[in-house]
């Protein structure tokens, strides 16, 4: 059994500190306490140590994470829970010197968790997470929207949200186990000798000495005409190579991520970005020279006759 959110709590999921404002309805939201709560904050001896549980509780709820430690406890928090718990307030430095000894502080969290039925992540829940991002990674491009989607299942099923960067480190396998996906179902509807043509011509060495697929992987730098024609050359280039004949089963959502990273990926003046593309299961010259054209000419509308091919809806270029 999971817990039920309303969408304007997801301002306050991961949150690693208390916020130094808080309104009223939130302060009853999080940290007003039912009889099983109420009854685990009596049961600790000293008002402080039954305030200190009391905000760990309200904590847990409100974020999703546990409070390690906090700088500043808003008044009118103070204030709500003392009238809650019906005893007074103590100063924050109490609390601060309660807490310097670890074993309270790991209590008082341990509690929260077991009085809200939240628990660490397992590793069957961590691959569960891992699904569920690739899901959805193949509809969001966002990373930062990962990110708080990640938050939001984590605190559906009850389980402490872990910090940024291991959820990123998920977001960053759900990506990879999508590409993986697409390269093999890309490579499977491909027939080995038009792979093999792809690789040939990716090789070869142009009249400036850069590579086909470096000159194919290069996004244009501006709309100028002379950049136009090379974008109209290169895309005469992919279809003299029938790519448009093997790719047209790559999902719009897909083929839409691929091109807003296309289009908005910041220029170098030496050697481009290597970054995991679709096609890892063709070789990385094709994952190149054929998916990032072919998404950069979706994204603006081109084809090599010069007319527009249908409009997509991807970020413009920075």
């Amino acid at each position: 059994m999971g817990f039920t959110m309303q969408g304007w709590q997801t301002t306050f999921l991961g949150m690693r500190e208390l916020p130094h404002d808080i309104s009223d309805f939130e302060m009853k939201s999080f940290f007003s306490f039912d009889g099983a709560e109420r009854e685990a904050i009596n049961a600790r001896r000293g008002d402080a140590r039954k305030l200190g549980l009391a905000l760990h509780i309200g904590f847990l709820r409100m974020s999703g994470r546990l409070l390690g430690a906090f700088r500043v406890v808003p008044v009118t928090l103070w204030r709500h829970l003392g009238n809650e718990l019906g005893i007074a307030s103590p100063e924050v430095a109490s609390l601060r010197a309660m807490y310097a000894r670890g074993r309270t502080l790991f209590d008082h969290q341990q509690v929260a968790c077991t009085v809200l039925g939240f628990r660490w992540m397992s590793e069957h829940q961590r691959r569960s997470l891992v699904r569920e991002l690739r899901d959805e990674v193949a509809r969001c491009a966002d990373r930062d929207q990962l990110l708080v989607r990640s938050r939001q299942w984590l605190y559906r099923n009850q389980l402490v949200i872990l910090h940024e960067r291991a959820i990123r480190t998920l977001i960053a396998a759900a990506l990879a186990q999508l590409e993986v996906e697409t390269g093999a179902a890309i490579a499977a509807s491909v027939d080995p000798a038009t792979l093999g043509r792809w690789r040939a011509t990716a090789a070869e060495l142009r009249p400036d000495g850069q590579t086909q697929q470096s000159w194919l992987w290069a996004a244009p730098a501006k709309h100028s005409t002379r950049q136009i024609s090379e974008v109209l050359e290169r895309i005469n280039l992919l279809y003299g190579l029938d790519v448009h004949n093997h790719l047209a089963d790559i999902p719009d959502l897909i083929l839409r991520r691929y091109a807003r990273r296309l289009v908005s990926r910041p220029l170098y003046g030496g050697r481009p970005r290597r970054f995991r593309m679709g096609l890892l299961a063709c070789g990385p010259s094709i994952s190149r020279c054929v998916d990032m054209p072919k998404a950069w000419s979706a994204a603006k509308g081109i084809n090599p006759q010069g007319h527009g091919c249908g409009t997509i809806s991807v970020a413009s270029s920075r």
